[in-house]
């Protein structure tokens, strides 16, 4: 018992009884809501990988295939062509212009969610 029905006798805690068996439960309403809408979602993503499976496919390749090609270009330029040109300096290595190297960064930086 609390102070308030105490103090009244607990005719209070019975009109607060009464109210909330008057009001909706919204509690209730919003669960039942939300595991509807889990259901709906769970649906819509199984239809969606069954219907586009080799179309999401593809589209994992090429763009494991392109992060690749730029890993390979940025190891290049960064590590392995100043390694080589420090060994040897008489052979005319191939390098990267500062424009194509922007290009790669920009491609890589936006395939790992960091674009610019």
């Amino acid at each position: 018992m609390g102070w308030l029905d105490i103090l009244t006798g607990g005719f209070a805690g019975r009109v607060v009884d009464r109210v909330a068996d008057m009001l909706p439960n919204r509690r209730a309403e919003r669960q039942q809501e939300h595991e509807r809408l889990m259901g709906q979602q769970a649906t819509n993503t199984a239809e969606v990988q069954s219907s586009q499976g080799g179309v999401i496919g593809f589209v994992r390749s090429w763009r494991s295939v392109v992060g690749l090609l730029c890993g390979v270009a940025l190891a290049w330029q960064v590590i392995v062509r100043p390694i080589l040109v420090a060994l040897f300096p008489s052979v005319g290595w191939f390098g990267y212009a500062s424009e194509e190297m922007a290009l790669i960064g920009r491609i890589l930086l936006g395939m790992l969610g960091l674009g610019i």
